[in-house]
């Protein structure tokens, strides 16, 4: 779609139908997957403002090695569809408290709420930076200080780097040492926030924390989740829904895409992993039809789809979980688009200005 076309349906006004355009002016589906990850960041990166406070940490690498004590003893009937390259860190765990200013006296006190924030980006996109349109907001609003975490990335890292990063934030936040330089906070005074894969994140973690028996968070806050990575449900079928859906009509949502040093590597593990599971012949947790067609996420293999810490929508019960608030944010995306669209016009019309000054 471009912008000159006529929207695809007549119900869509102006704004939208430029949102949705300018959304697939990007197609970060067909760069390498490495750039796509750099550009998102980019695209989405927004200024700090005034009123509020970024403080970046970098976790001790105690918590993640905690977190993976505790996944290898909750994932071990998986072990055999996972790749074993998540119990090797390829970076330190980072992450970002976000708070307003008003609050900053209560830094070195025991702290009245946090929120745990996991961002977006389909397991293979996105970090703290590019998601602060909503971790600003949510330090804004509910005067509370939240702590947003760089976890791993598909291809780079699988499943379930991801959850043991999240659980390794979860407990620095329970048990912190001297060095972090805020008390232990009390877990009911914890809520989960994420959107898109981070809230399919966020579920996944309670999910673990509940099926592992460790203390439960307060409450959760999905927007428009990502519970279910095997598409079963029809809409993502519906030849209407197609029409207008500006994501790409494949499961997974991208491709590796083309040649690079993280694609040529995700091949090889990815391969590596596929001929492990040939050979140890697992229980398969998902319909047999998904070994009849290629892998089609980067996040885990086709036999890995429905263990719940992947698509919680699977799991065979929610209960004994915190309150949980799912919403929809597909108008805030559509707001940020229309604000990046105004920046990128206003950038062209004083690039005009500057050089017509100039001749």
């Amino acid at each position: 779609m471009s912008i000159s076309e006529e929207p695809p349906l007549k119900s869509w006004d102006l704004e939208l139908h430029l949102a949705v355009a300018t959304f697939k002016k990007y197609n970060l589906w067909k760069l390498p997957i490495e750039e796509a990850q750099k550009l998102f960041i980019q695209v989405n990166k927004i200024e700090i403002p005034s009123n509020i406070v970024v403080d970046k940490v970098i976790l001790d690498e105690r918590y993640r090695q905690e977190s993976i004590e505790h996944l290898e003893k909750g994932l071990k009937q998986y072990e055999d569809v996972l790749e074993e390259k998540w119990k090797e860190p390829n970076k330190p765990l980072h992450g970002e408290w976000i708070y307003a200013k008003e609050e900053e006296k209560s830094k070195n006190n025991e702290m009245d709420k946090v929120i745990l924030h996991m961002h977006g980006g389909a397991y293979h996109l996105g970090s703290p930076e590019s998601n602060r349109v909503f971790t600003f907001k949510f330090a804004e609003y509910a005067k509370a200080r939240v702590f947003s975490i760089d976890y791993r990335l598909a291809p780079q890292s699988q499943f379930p780097a991801p959850l043991c990063d999240s659980v390794a934030a979860y407990l620095y936040l329970l048990n912190p040492g001297f060095e972090a330089g805020f008390k232990p906070i009390n877990p009911k005074r914890i809520v989960f926030a994420g959107e898109s894969a981070g809230g399919g994140l966020a579920l996944a973690t309670i999910l673990f924390l509940r099926d592992t028996g460790l203390p439960l968070p307060g409450g959760l806050i999905g927007m428009s989740p990502s519970v279910d990575l095997t598409h079963s449900m029809p809409s993502f079928w519906d030849a209407e829904i197609e029409k207008v859906d500006f994501l790409p009509k494949k499961l997974g949502f991208r491709e590796i895409g083309p040649s690079s040093p993280v694609a040529d590597e995700y091949i090889v593990n990815a391969k590596a992993l596929s001929d492990k599971i040939a050979q140890k012949k697992p229980t398969i947790v998902v319909h047999p039809s998904f070994t009849e067609i290629p892998r089609f996420q980067l996040y885990c293999a086709n036999e890995a789809l429905a263990i719940p810490y992947i698509s919680p929508m699977l799991a065979e019960s929610l209960g004994d979980l915190p309150p949980i608030l799912c919403v929809s944010y597909f108008f805030v995306i559509i707001i940020i688009i229309l604000l990046l669209l105004m920046k990128y016009i206003i950038t062209l019309i004083l690039a005009s200005w500057r050089v017509r000054n100039a001749s």
